[in-house]
């Protein structure tokens, strides 16, 4: 019996489709790889007889693997397999190369291959991924900078900032605005009239924008004034309320700041009494 390889590559598509290709290229046996993201788990084991291989991205070799996928299964397996790798899911770079190898001997046919493990999770992770997306087009907050720039923040689950930008440099062509992505330190910006781009972002950047939309501007207390008048308190109903906005999407959203400063306060009194925690 063959020990397993298991190849480990960065989080991201270019990643992913390097590994793919390595993996593929070393004509190993399909059954005897698996494909890994690295930094995904938290606590790591070393899986016993196995050989770990970290596969460096390579732009060439994954322009190749992408180039296949939509001659030799279809462009929406493409879309797919796309839309899997910006999940948070740890198990989606494996199930990404064994949908492949499914994909390259079956083609478009591949999707209606649904008792198939690896196929059921590629279609579970684009679900996960979709409705991450669609709720964030939802709950974004922006606010203005003094340089009349639109400015939001979210912390998502998934990796959505691609998804969701084009919805909004749809809706606000004329803005210059720009989506933080603070958990994975990436933004899109968008010029005014003009395109988007992705781009990383420093921790010295970070900490100067976070810094700078500390201060309330004028479209945060615009949604406040709007959310406040609307509201009956008669039928307040904060069940309803959590069920349709999950406190996960309310850190960045202008009429639940308070709520959730609210919803930490006992944890914050609880690490205070034990001295676990120095606010000061």
């Amino acid at each position: 019996m063959k020990e397993k390889r298991i190849y480990q590559c960065e989080d991201s598509l270019e990643g992913i489709f390097s590994a793919v290709y390595i993996a593929w290229a070393s004509r190993y046996g399909h059954d005897n790889i698996e494909l890994e993201v690295l930094g995904m788990e938290e606590e790591y084991n070393l899986k016993l007889f196995s050989e770990y291989i970290i596969v460096e991205n390579n732009p060439e070799n994954a322009s190749k693997v992408a180039d296949s996928i939509k001659k030799k299964i279809s462009p929406h397996a493409y879309q797919m397999v796309a839309r899997a790798a910006l999940s948070n899911d740890k198990r989606k770079a494996n199930a990404i190369y064994h949908f492949l190898v499914r994909g390259f001997a079956f083609g478009a046919k591949v999707e209606d291959h649904l008792s198939d493990s690896y196929v059921q999770i590629i279609f579970e992770l684009n679900r996960y991924v979709g409705n991450d997306a669609h709720l964030y087009t939802g709950f974004v907050r922006f606010i203005e900078l003094e340089n009349g720039i639109l400015f939001s923040k979210i912390e998502p689950k998934n990796n959505v900032l691609e998804i969701i930008t084009p919805h909004f440099a749809d809706r606000l062509a004329q803005e210059n605005f720009m989506i933080l992505d603070v958990k994975r330190k990436i933004a899109t910006v968008h010029k005014s009239d003009s395109t988007w781009v992705l781009t990383a972002i420093s921790d010295e950047e970070l900490a100067t924008l976070l810094s700078v939309t500390e201060r309330k501007e004028k479209y945060e207390r615009l949604w406040k004034t709007f959310f406040d008048s609307i509201a009956i308190k008669e039928r307040e109903n904060k069940t309803c309320q959590r069920n349709h906005v999950a406190m996960h999407y309310r850190k960045y959203m202008t009429e639940f700041i308070d709520d959730v400063e609210h919803e930490n306060e006992p944890l914050r009194d609880n690490l205070d009494k034990i001295g676990k925690i120095n606010y000061e």
